[in-house]
Parts: structure tokens; C-alpha cells; sequence
């Protein structure tokens, strides 16, 4: 269930911005690396970094899911009021790839039967020391999970056997 909504995330984001050069699952590519990073620029990686649950009875619970898409560029311009304008163009990208994550995810209906629209929450800046810039948008997703009741089995009818006499 989980691993499909990672799916849709990451299918949405490439049919729905194609300057990402690169979109995954995040487990940690940019956080411990060593020489060269492993992702091609700009990138998004994507996590569920919390959910919370509550109880409907007979195993049906309801859930709000926390997604993180964590922007990631590699900023090497100038951005002052005197940099030539196509490096001050080239940095802007940021803020369009920004602006297109979030209308291709946004409100819109692209996750299975279950899941309600993301909806965002949070935008944040995180501060790194090795010339990655990084955005984080938060979004919210409301659930129903199911997987966990007990699927009935229905009675089948015996058949009547007729006997015949001879």
C-alpha cells in the first residue's frame, strides 16, 4: 500500500515535470555521501515520514499520511542584483521546479481508491554546507486502510444429489 502511493508520487512528478532530471524514493543518497552526490540535478527524492491512525472497528482504520518531497539543486550561480541576467535566469529555475512540483501534486487526483488529494502543508528551506540547495514540501494525505479486515468466505451451497431408482 505504501510502496504503490510512493509509486504514484514519483509517476506524477516525471509525466508532470520534466526538469527533474531525476525522481526516487528518498533513503538517504544526499545525506551520506562522499565524492560525487548519486543523483543527477535537480532531483526530487520523496518520503512518508509519519502517519498517524485511528480506529473505524473490525481492523478498518482511518489515517493521515505526512509526504515529504525534498527538492535538491546544485546552485553555482550568482543571484546579486549585478550577476548577468542568464545567471540570475538559471537560479530562478529553483522557484519554477518548485511552483510545478506542487501543481502537479497539490490537490489533484492521482492516487489509488483509499487515498484523498495531497494537500500542502509546509515549504521549508534546509541549510546545507556542500552547495546543494534544498526545498522540502510538506503535504498531507487522508486515508482509509483496509488491509488489515478479515476477508469473508461465503458459504458455497451443497449440491442436492438425486438419486434414481431403478
Amino acid at each position: 500500500m505504501m510502496n504503490e502511493l510512493l509509486q504514484d508520487f514519483q509517476t506524477r512528478l516525471v509525466e508532470n515535470v520534466p526538469a527533474l532530471k531525476e525522481v526516487d524514493e528518498d533513503w538517504g543518497q544526499l545525506d551520506f555521501y562522499t565524492d560525487r552526490p548519486p543523483v543527477k540535478f535537480p532531483c526530487a527524492l520523496i518520503d512518508i515520514q509519519d502517519g498517524e491512525f485511528s480506529d473505524d472497528g473490525m481492523m478498518q482504520q482511518r489515517g493521515t499520511l505526512t509526504v515529504v518531497v525534498k527538492l535538491f539543486m546544485f546552485r553555482l550561480g550568482n543571484t546579486s542584483d549585478r550577476a548577468p541576467q542568464s545567471q540570475k535566469d538559471d537560479n530562478k529555475n529553483g522557484w519554477i521546479i518548485y511552483n510545478d512540483v506542487n501543481k502537479a501534486l497539490h490537490g489533484q487526483k492521482f492516487l489509488q481508491n483509499g487515498y484523498a488529494t495531497p494537500i500542502r502543508q509546509r515549504m521549508q528551506r534546509i541549510r546545507r554546507n556542500d552547495g546543494i540547495y534544498q526545498r522540502e514540501i510538506t503535504y498531507t494525505i487522508g486515508f482509509t486502510d483496509n488491509s488489515c479486515v478479515p476477508v469473508r468466505q461465503t458459504a458455497r451451497p451443497t449440491p442436492i444429489l438425486t438419486v434414481s431408482a431403478k
